[in-house]
């Protein structure tokens, strides 16, 4: 369906704001935790200190992506967090490979809530509730005391909206959210939060579809190491590497047309189908609709690409920070 965010009115685009997250946290914890969950991610997860996090694709043997989520190295073990919903199924792949490991699988997710604090002036903000010293990059990320209780405090960068997460128990989640809504920090609202992620093409799991491969969507320098040892699904992402290329890529779309279009809708050109739009909406900073959505490579420089009936324009491809 397509998003409808009522920029400029985004609180997003201004100096700071909130919003909670729906968000799957699976905790990895135990002695070989770091080493069993590192033959199954795209990213480097051994040599990540405790503070320390990074971007990783989860694939299955033929490489087809299961999951892009974000990987922090803890204390005691992993916390991977990944969109709604994806807690059950991350666990269950683990799991489906846990033989003799000493390590503990658990789906956290409702037990763990979410707010995100981003926006050009969100460092002030935590700082105004106490936190001193806050993480520096993406993924890093620190534990501190708020509102009686413990707060993991996450740095997020190139998924949309810039800012930190703010994970802890629910009741802690809510005073902290009170704090922030008392002191007068703007709410965004879901729509808001989705429009920055399509023009940051940053994919969810429906821009993601069955025998999607992970250097298809852009994130390699985020989410892939190619100097690891094997993990699964890695002959293909290295034979992929080799090759040079890949066949399709995600792009961001401009649309002539008065509204976003309801997804997923084809993209074609002369009457053949080349792409998807999975995701959409109306972006006012653009003055028209954008989609997001995986194309055939070779159809990304041509002209004359419609959608509906109405004229398409490649603006970005994901992961080349080249964006019209």
């Amino acid at each position: 369906m397509p998003s409808r965010s009522d920029d400029p009115a985004n609180p997003l685009r201004g100096a700071a704001a909130w919003a909670p997250l729906d968000t799957a946290v699976v905790l990895a914890t135990g002695r070989d935790a770091v080493r069993f969950v590192d033959n199954f991610a795209t990213a480097a997860l051994s040599p990540l200190k405790a503070g320390q996090g990074t971007e990783a694709f989860f694939a299955d043997a033929r490489g087809w992506v299961l999951a892009l989520t974000t990987i922090l190295r803890t204390a005691d073990g992993l916390a991977i967090l990944a969109a709604p919903g994806a807690g059950p199924r991350l666990r269950d792949h683990l799991d489906r490979y846990h033989i003799r490991e000493a390590l503990e699988l658990t789906d956290a997710s409702a037990q763990v809530a979410t707010l995100l604090v981003a926006g050009p002036e969100a460092r002030d903000w935590l700082v105004r509730l106490g936190v001193e010293a806050l993480p520096q990059v993406a993924a890093e990320h620190i534990d501190a005391e708020l509102d009686g209780g413990s707060v993991r405090i996450v740095r997020v960068e190139g998924q949309g909206a810039d800012g930190f997460w703010l994970q802890a128990e629910p009741p802690v989640a809510d005073r902290i959210a009170a704090r922030l809504q008392a002191a007068g920090l703007p709410r965004a609202e879901p729509p808001d939060i989705e429009a920055m992620r399509i023009e940051a093409c940053f994919p969810a799991p429906h821009d993601m579809p069955e025998k999607t491969l992970p250097q298809e969507l852009g994130r390699d320098a985020r989410a892939i190491s190619f100097t690891k040892g094997c993990y699964l699904g890695q002959e293909t992402v290295a034979r992929l590497d080799a090759l040079g290329h890949v066949n399709r890529r995600l792009v961001l779309v401009t649309l002539d047309t008065p509204q976003a279009p309801t997804t997923p809708v084809a993209v074609s050109h002369a009457g053949e189908r080349v792409g998807t739009i999975t995701s959409a909406c109306l972006s006012p900073r653009r003055g028209r609709p954008v989609g997001l959505g995986l194309m055939q490579t070779r159809a990304i420089t041509l002209a004359g690409l419609q959608v509906e009936g109405s004229a398409a324009t490649v603006a970005g491809i994901a992961g080349t920070g080249d964006m019209a």
